[in-house]
């Protein structure tokens, strides 16, 4: 069984408005969450998982543009990487930092735009709670960081930055996530696959690209 928990997703802050020199631009088309469905499972040996959505504060902060939100997009992946095997105990699954910020990079010059760098830290955390809720049996942790320096002539040019580093973001937190869960809740992976299932295979840890 999993639950949902309704939770406030982020706090959003306030965005200047683009320069009056800007070129005019077509709107940015909001992209979903990426899909991570087509990953192998990770089956944990619990009878109920518990998916709880972001609460507000600092780690959840998000400056606009954000067409995708960092928050959305782990808690996509704990909805399509988590699944619960059975037994009598409980996974919670919390989004600890789901943040996307930004600041200048560079002015603009004569023949040049401004360009600014777009931050996004992400960070998550799964426990294994006893059958009477009252011990915690074993926990994983997993945190990313990333960023990328683009040219900013116009809000346009903004969002598809934003949209681009949270989407970085989640692709390294799911191999850093799915790394030390079997780290550190290896022997409450359950190991034998359901019928037509593949066994997820060994994450090797390794450095990826920061931009």
């Amino acid at each position: 069984m999993v639950v949902l928990t309704k939770r406030r997703a982020f706090l959003a802050l306030p965005f200047l408005s683009a320069c009056a020199n800007d070129q005019p631009a077509g709107p940015f088309v909001p992209p979903g969450p990426p899909s991570y469905g087509h990953l192998t499972p990770l089956r944990l040996k619990v009878g109920t998982l518990d998916i709880k959505e972001a609460e507000s504060g600092t780690a959840l902060m998000v400056q606009q543009p954000a067409p995708l939100l960092p928050s959305d997009v782990i808690l996509r992946m704990a909805q399509d990487r988590l699944s619960a095997a059975g037994g009598p105990g409980t996974a919670r699954f919390f989004i600890k930092t789901a943040r996307l910020t930004r600041e200048t990079a560079s002015a603009a010059g004569a023949f040049s735009p401004a360009s600014e760098v777009f931050r996004c830290i992400l960070r998550c955390q799964v426990e294994i709670i006893s059958a009477d809720g009252e011990v915690v049996l074993g926990s994983a942790a997993a945190e990313v960081r990333r960023e990328v320096t683009g040219p900013t002539r116009n809000d346009t040019d903004r969002a598809a930055l934003a949209e681009r580093v949270v989407k970085l973001a989640g692709q390294d937190l799911n191999v850093e996530f799915e790394f030390q869960v079997r780290r550190h809740l290896r022997n409450w992976l359950q190991m034998v696959a359901a019928p037509g299932e593949a066994l997820p295979q060994p994450v090797e840890r390794e450095a990826l690209p920061r931009s």
